[in-house]
């Protein structure tokens, strides 16, 4: 009879403890639900980095673990790659789905990718330009951005908050302009040094003063590092005005902006 009830008692607790923690190949247990793949965690304490590599775990709370007994998200892999061998078979909604990316600690998010990287910005005003001088063009609080970015609307600063590779686009028109002038819209560094990049456009004939001559530039800039710089200028080689917005026969509106997007 003692035999009996010890043999109860001994499979009651190991019941217990199996109930409380689970592990496979591991007498040691760190969560819920424990294997030790390659069978080298301690018998004692928690394992090593190194021992936690091979091993998988589901905490109490639901959170899955591969290659670390402290998840802190519901799936947390330590380290390598996902894959999803027939992803090709379910193809994903232009306009609609969302790009996954990785933040700086490795949890993914959805972005729309579009809207995040692109810059874009509209002349504040009109501004007279004089010959032989680089002006910088100051724009309005952007109308569309992103962290990618700041832009000071006081100096015409652009800042760059990540390097990579980004597709400038400036659309300008120019006004007030005599016969024989000549416009270049650039991109120069802050402080200030050598174009990034120009372009220039000539007008044969004088342009009025509420429709003028449009230009547009299109480049592409390599930024080195976070923390870059830089300002969009205008020169001519004659007195004139670039304009915010164009009025005439077939109606008023924007007409110098700029837009920048990461590639």
């Amino acid at each position: 009879m003692k035999k009996t009830l010890f043999a109860i008692a001994s499979i009651f607790a190991l019941c217990t403890h199996t109930f409380a923690q689970v592990g496979i190949s591991t007498s040691n247990p760190q969560a819920s639900f424990h294997i030790d793949g390659a069978k080298d965690n301690p018998t004692t304490g928690a394992p090593s980095s190194a021992q936690q590599t091979n091993d998988v775990v589901v905490t109490n709370s639901g959170q899955i673990g591969i290659g670390t007994i402290s998840p802190t998200e519901k799936l947390d892999i330590s380290s390598g790659n996902a894959r999803i061998r027939a992803i090709n078979s379910n193809i994903g909604t232009g306009g609609v789905d969302r790009i996954v990316v990785a933040d700086a600690n490795g949890v993914l998010k959805t972005i729309d990718f579009t809207a995040y990287s692109l810059f874009h910005a509209r002349l504040t005003a009109n501004q007279n330009l004089t010959p032989s001088t680089i002006t910088t063009l100051l724009f309005s609080t952007p109308l569309a951005t992103s962290p990618f970015y700041n832009y000071n609307t006081s100096n015409g600063v652009l800042t760059f908050n990540q390097p990579g590779n980004y597709l400038i686009t400036l659309q300008a028109s120019f006004a007030n302009a005599p016969a024989g002038t000549q416009l270049l819209l650039g991109v120069r560094p802050n402080p200030d040094a050598n174009y990034l990049g120009r372009g220039s456009h000539y007008n044969a004939t004088t342009t009025s003063a509420t429709v003028g001559e449009l230009m547009n530039y299109t480049t592409m800039l390599v930024i080195p590092t976070a923390g870059y710089q830089i300002r969009f200028t205008a020169a001519p080689n004659q007195s004139c005005t670039v304009l915010s917005t164009e009025t005439g026969s077939t109606g008023s509106g924007n007409v110098t902006n700029v837009t920048v997007q990461k590639i």
